[in-house]
């Protein structure tokens, strides 16, 4: 099995491919019921996951503490699993502010095997279906971003990063980044050393998510899903 190359050709058309696969369920989404659309994907997303996780664990040979939803996209993910499932406008918050990770994740993975490896499919399928979920929440859900939902979305995330930090301890993990930097090459190496490139990925998170809420908080914002 070849290994995968960060920014090689086959990266870019999983690039390509993951966002003309959010354009094409989406224009499917369309023509069928919303909500029952929403808890099918949802389900589907949440098999393909499970089945990542056993593969890993029966075959790879990876560890269960390893194996956490704690880095940053499993969280959203979960996260993610749950505002389709139930339609939550407060989980919708989370999942628009925290899939900003997906997206950074997929142009800098974390991963070994070339296509067609399950790991490296199921990585791309879950990480773009968090910009789907978000995207699928505005047109479909008529959900809004709010500033409340931005300033809770902060919070939570430090909060569950401060807890984080002590599983890593006790685990020898590195979930969420919160202990040292990652062995794998991401922007994270220019950003300093522990702890100066969490200060720095703090100002960048709020300043990138403050930018995805800035186009809803004009009173003069409307959106139309009339072609959706």
């Amino acid at each position: 099995m070849e290994t995968f190359t960060l920014f090689s050709t086959e990266h870019f058309w999983f690039i390509g491919g993951g966002f003309l696969g959010i354009l094409a369920l989406t224009m499917v989404s369309a023509f069928l019921p919303k909500y029952k659309f929403a808890q099918f994907s949802a389900v589907v997303i949440l098999l393909i996951k499970l089945a990542e996780l056993s593969y890993r664990h029966i075959y790879v040979r990876e560890p269960i503490y390893s194996l956490l939803p704690l880095h940053m996209c499993n969280l959203t993910l979960i996260i993610a699993i749950l505002t389709m499932l139930t339609k939550s406008q407060k989980l919708f918050q989370l999942t628009y502010y925290w899939c900003l990770g997906a997206l950074f994740a997929v142009i800098t993975p974390d991963i070994k095997y070339s296509f067609p490896h399950p790991l490296t499919l199921s990585f791309y399928i879950t990480h773009f279906y968090l910009l789907f979920a978000a995207i699928y929440g505005i047109l479909f859900f008529n959900f809004k971003p709010t500033f409340k939902g931005w300033v809770n979305a902060f919070i939570t995330l430090n909060i569950f990063a401060f807890i984080i930090f002590f599983i890593n301890k006790k685990l020898g993990t590195n979930y969420l980044y919160v202990n040292r930097i990652p062995n794998f090459s991401s922007p994270l190496d220019y950003f300093g050393q522990w702890p100066y490139y969490i200060i720095v990925v703090e100002i960048i998170y709020l300043i990138l998510t403050y930018g995805i809420y800035y186009p809803f908080r004009r009173k003069t914002f409307k959106y139309s899903t009339k072609y959706f």
